[in-house]
């Protein structure tokens, strides 16, 4: 089965996608390929900024790319470690630390669309959200009070 991976898409590309094909092209050009998607959405970040979308839309852009680029360095580390016989798990500290640094700026940006009025109790998700935040806030409270 031909498929088209994202860069692949970038750069017109197809590869026949199979498993034997990915355990053999995939793992030694995994490095050139997370540069090569992290340069493209890099030129990507380029051309919005320079273009009239809305400085809301331009922001949550750069957030998914910093989001994008923090994740592929954080796979890149991990192959890497496990070449090595190091410990890949040592990623998954800084990804927690990402997702937190993460989760609160769309905490923040979310309090200025409820502020704003972006966020009505008819958004979509909205009941979730709710919940996830509660469950959240409820584990939170119990970490910061035993680290006190």
């Amino acid at each position: 089965m031909l498929s088209q991976s994202p860069m692949q898409a970038y750069s017109g590309g197809y590869v026949m996608n199979t498993p034997e094909k990915r355990d053999s092209q995939e793992r030694p050009t995994l490095g050139a390929r997370l540069d090569a998607m992290v340069n493209a959405l890099a030129e990507a970040q380029q051309v919005t900024e320079s273009s009239n979308l809305d400085a809301r839309v331009q922001i949550e852009f750069r957030h998914a790319l910093d989001h994008t680029r923090h994740t592929a360095s954080a796979v890149q580390q991990w192959f890497d470690a496990d070449r090595k016989s190091g410990s890949a798990y040592a990623v998954l500290p800084a990804l927690a630390t990402q997702r937190v640094h993460r989760t609160t700026e769309l905490a923040k940006d979310l309090s200025v669309d409820l502020e704003n009025m972006d966020v009505t109790i008819e958004t979509e998700g909205l009941q979730d959200l709710y919940q996830a935040v509660g469950q959240l806030h409820r584990q939170l409270e119990v970490l910061c009070k035993r680290e006190k």
